[in-house]
């Protein structure tokens, strides 16, 4: 930090007039989590150039990461209204607006970023999500389809994918992108637990029973896994063994607020 932050003192007496060195000087020290320094330097970009919409967005960032919500969202479509295509802040108001669960907001937000910027994986993915939180099924799957053709390495575009596939009934579709996540996160349980679910509603029982069983020997209290195995071995006509599945399972989960749906429906399996 210490050559970084010599050469750029230097270019900042040397150019008083220049905002560029200074919003350059705020990234040093919000790299190094010095974050109110970081807000002298944006402000004193600003200073000398109010509409600098480089500045304002790091100012905004810096307030969203100190949690300062409602002045980061200033800052950002101060930044926007400088700078109408700037798809960075565009992205980031949709995200925050997202994590706040305001899924209008952030699907205007998150459709102006890709609209200015359609090879962005990541916005398609958040606008995909955005559009599953608001029951608007098909215009998630093109969005995650969108973000799979832009990267198709990321597991979680697979696995929401998988997710939305589920929710329509498409469980052939639901068991690949379960697949091809599992592919790049093998150890992930929730994962499998869904692919087995998805194969529990194809038919493939004795497929999904293998499965099952890679989940329950990571995490043999599972209760998502020991319901699917319940069903599983209960459609393959084994019902002493589903029985006795359910009754662990419900040993496991009974009394816990969290698991209390879960628990009045294991309580009819046995």
């Amino acid at each position: 930090m210490k050559n970084s932050f010599e050469d750029l003192a230097t270019r900042v007496i040397s150019e008083p007039n220049n905002p560029e060195n200074l919003k350059e000087l705020g990234n040093l020290y919000f790299r190094e989590g010095q974050y109110d320094q970081a807000i002298e330097q944006y402000q004193a970009s600003l200073r000398l150039d109010p509409t600098y919409y480089k500045a304002l967005y790091n100012l905004g960032n810096t307030y969203y990461k100190i949690g300062e919500y409602e002045k980061a969202v200033t800052k950002w479509l101060e930044a926007i209204k400088s700078r109408p295509d700037f798809d960075h802040a565009y992205f980031n108001l949709g995200y925050y607006y997202f994590q706040r669960g305001y899924m209008r907001e952030a699907i205007k937000a998150l459709k102006e970023a890709s609209r200015i910027s359609p090879d962005a994986a990541d916005t398609h993915h958040y606008l995909g999500l955005a559009y599953h939180q608001t029951g608007q099924l098909e215009e998630a799957i093109i969005e995650f389809r969108k973000a799979i053709e832009l990267e198709d390495s990321d597991p979680d575009y697979h696995y929401n994918l998988a997710n939305t596939y589920y929710d329509t009934g498409n469980y052939e579709g639901a068991a690949e992108e379960w697949a091809k996540t599992l592919q790049y996160r093998e150890n992930d349980s929730k994962a499998r637990n869904n692919y087995c679910d998805a194969l529990l509603q194809l038919g493939k029982y004795e497929e999904g029973l293998k499965e099952i069983d890679i989940v329950l020997k990571a995490s043999p209290d599972y209760p998502p896994a020991l319901c699917t195995k319940g069903e599983l071995l209960e459609s393959l006509g084994r019902n002493d063994e589903a029985k006795e599945v359910f009754t662990k399972l419900y040993d496991i989960i009974k009394d816990k607020v969290k698991w209390e749906l879960l628990g009045k429906y294991v309580k009819t399996k046995i």
